[in-house]
């Protein structure tokens, strides 16, 4: 679990472990700011050499992706299975940004699992 408030060399860092120590694709589950960066990473995958199979964010309220340094991207379609989990956390901008996140990636046709 990568918690919120990563920077962006820690989120790379701990992503770049799991990868080493994984002998298949990536489940990468992040809280807050780092919720919305797992969903970043599986968004551009490819283009960052990486293979995932599921992401999970957290309680976002639609913070800046720390990798980026941008918003989190608009959803295109996926070029490899993954599946996506959102979890909204209990106050109001958590549950409209995670409803309209869950939205977009569904648009898009990825796989999401929304609570």
């Amino acid at each position: 679990m990568l918690v919120d408030g990563l920077t962006r060399e820690q989120l790379l860092t701990a992503v770049g472990d799991a990868r080493v120590a994984s002998a298949g694709p990536l489940d990468l589950e992040g809280h807050g700011s780092s919720g919305v960066a797992v969903l970043s990473l599986a968004i551009h995958q490819r283009r960052l050499g990486l293979e995932i199979a599921h992401v999970a964010c957290l309680d976002a309220h639609g913070e800046i992706d720390p990798v980026s340094g941008q918003p989190l991207a608009v959803p295109t379609p996926p070029e490899v299975p993954t599946r996506v989990t959102l979890v909204a956390g209990r106050d109001e901008a958590s549950v409209a940004w995670t409803d309209q996140v869950a939205a977009a990636f569904r648009a898009a046709g990825w796989p999401v699992e929304h609570n």
